[in-house]
Order: structure tokens, then C-alpha cells, then sequence
């Protein structure tokens, strides 16, 4: 048994000093790099220039809208809209808070001038008093219906048909406006169609003679969409 395990010794012994003295094969594809896995890591100087790139590619619209406030009513507002595309803004009503139910306006469109518009509610005045009728008539001197006559604002749209009528059978022709409302703030949101930004000269040209509104500024992408604009 001895000479067994003796023999076997020497045997390990001569086969561990052949295994480590004999010349390495080396493997041939050890020499050509390897193609790294994608297992979706990346440098970081990658992932910064992929991130710039769609960045770029996604870019939404850099212009800056301002949202203008303190307006007391609706058309006041629209006054102020009606400045604002005379400078060739892109303009829209934006009403905040809780839409109310609308009310409706009737009126005789305007005249091309003050004294000519006068004439008018003249005219209109005396033919509903002779007709004994309980109509209201007052100039409207501001708005985009500035020179009008207004026939009275009523909260149904019924309401004004009858006074649309009435006032028709006397011979004029009145119109009916739609007047929306809310019991949040008025404001109107303006957009440059030419530049990226509202130039203070432009917005002093606007609200010269408005010194309650205020404005602020934010992407327009992320207060109203370009189609919105009227």
C-alpha cells in the first residue's frame, strides 16, 4: 500500500510541474475585441449627446406668451384685443374659474364715426318711445362694437330675440351677441407672430392708457396651442 500511494504522489507530483511549465494555446478569437452586449448601459458623454439630440428634435414652440390680467369685464377685454391686433398680435380671451351661464347683447352695429353713431341711438331712442316700448338704448364707446347702440343685455337668449324682433318691426336691423362669463379672472393671452417675445415697446404701445393690467410671461406651448389663436 505504501509503494501505491507513493507511485501516486509522484505521479501528481510530475503532472502539476507538466501543466504549468507547457506553452499556453492561445484562443484566436482572443485577439479580435469582442462586440460589448447591449444591455442598455452606455457612457455618459453618450447618453448626454443622445439627450441633447432629441432635445433638439423635440423642441416645442419657443415663444413666450403673456398673459394679461385686470380686465373688469368681458368687454373690456375685447377692447384691449382689438388694440392688440392692430399690432398684429395673436390674441385669445381666456376666462378662469367656473364658466357661468352666458347672457346675450342686443345692439345696431357700429357707425364709421361718433356723430354719425349718435344720430343713430337718436333715432333708435324716438321710435321705441313712440312705439311705447320698454327698451334700454345707450352708446357703446368702447370694444369692438365701440359706436354701436346697445338695446339692452339680457341672461336668455329668448329674451333677446323679442327685443331683436321688436326693434326689427321698427325698422332697424339689430344683432344678438353672445356674451360668455365666469366667476374667475379675465385675462387675454397674447402672442407675437413676429418675434419670440413681446417687446416692452410693443406692450407700451398697447396699454398706454390701461395702467391696472398686469402681465406675465410662459411658454405659449404651455398655455394655449398656436391653432387657438384667432
Amino acid at each position: 500500500m505504501r509503494y501505491i500511494a507513493l507511485v501516486l504522489l509522484i505521479a501528481n507530483i510530475g503532472y502539476f510541474i507538466w501543466g504549468y511549465t507547457r506553452p499556453k494555446q492561445q484562443d484566436p478569437q482572443a485577439s479580435e475585441p469582442r462586440q460589448l452586449l447591449n444591455n442598455g448601459l452606455m457612457l455618459v458623454s453618450e447618453f448626454e449627446a443622445q439627450a441633447a439630440a432629441l432635445a433638439l428634435e423635440n423642441a416645442g414652440d419657443p415663444t413666450i406668451c403673456s398673459i394679461v390680467s385686470g380686465f373688469a369685464t368681458v368687454d373690456d377685454a375685447n377692447g384691449f384685443i382689438l388694440v392688440a391686433k392692430g399690432q398684429n398680435l395673436g390674441t385669445l380671451l381666456n376666462l378662469t374659474g367656473e364658466l357661468l351661464p352666458s347672457q346675450f347683447r342686443v345692439y345696431l352695429p357700429p357707425e364709421a364715426n361718433r356723430i354719425l353713431a349718435t344720430r343713430a341711438l337718436d333715432s333708435v331712442s324716438a321710435a321705441i318711445a313712440a312705439a311705447e316700448l320698454e327698451i334700454e338704448t345707450y352708446l357703446i364707446t368702447r370694444g369692438p362694437l365701440a359706436e354701436g347702440v346697445g338695446l339692452g343685455v339680457f341672461r336668455s337668449a329668448e329674451d333677446a330675440e323679442l327685443v331683436r324682433i321688436q326693434v326689427s318691426e321698427l325698422g332697424f336691423a339689430p344683432e344678438i351677441e353672445e356674451i360668455s362669463r365666469s366667476n374667475g379672472e379675465i385675462q387675454v393671452v397674447l402672442r407675437p407672430l413676429n418675434s419670440n417675445q413681446l417687446d416692452t415697446a410693443e406692450w407700451l404701445e398697447i396699454s398706454d392708457d390701461r395702467p391696472d393690467l398686469t402681465r406675465t410671461e410662459n411658454l405659449c406651448e404651455t398655455i394655449a396651442q398656436a391653432s387657438q389663436f384667432p
